[in-house]
């Protein structure tokens, strides 16, 4: 009696539970659209990448630069993982460029590049391309 109880309890959970939406889903959140930027500022953003980032976040942006290799005592994070570039907005990107790890409660190892707030178009330009750098069919 107790075990036809028990099914009895799960069947009626399971029918509330879809009922409410509750639905394993496989897909992630859409990901943000890169800033628009000029053709100058996209290039100037490509220069920043590999002048400042790729030391750490590597060519491709999967935290393999050689920095990061040297040092395997804090993970530098994958600019590619489309996860990550899902769950990060163009405000966020732009926050830790210029305040560094420690100014967005993250790793301290990441610097800040505070100098990059004096030209806008660099700055989303430099986004733009840690958005390119995404490994997602989008």
């Amino acid at each position: 009696m107790q075990n036809n109880t028990a099914r009895c309890a799960l069947a009626v959970l399971t029918v509330a539970l879809g009922s409410l939406g509750c639905q394993r889903t496989t897909s992630l959140p859409p990901i943000e659209a890169a800033p628009a930027v000029s053709a100058e500022a996209k290039a100037a953003g490509t220069k920043l990448y590999s002048e400042l980032c790729v030391r750490c976040h590597g060519v491709s942006g999967w935290g393999d630069g050689p920095e990061a290799l040297a040092s395997r005592k804090v993970r530098v994070q994958d600019l590619g993982d489309p996860v990550w570039q899902s769950n990060v907005s163009n405000d966020r990107l732009r926050a830790v460029i210029l305040r560094g790890g420690p100014g967005v409660r993250k790793s301290p190892v990441m610097p800040a590049f505070p100098q990059l707030a004096k030209n806008k178009d660099e700055l989303d330009g430099l986004v733009a391309y840690v958005r390119s750098l995404s490994r997602s069919a989008q």
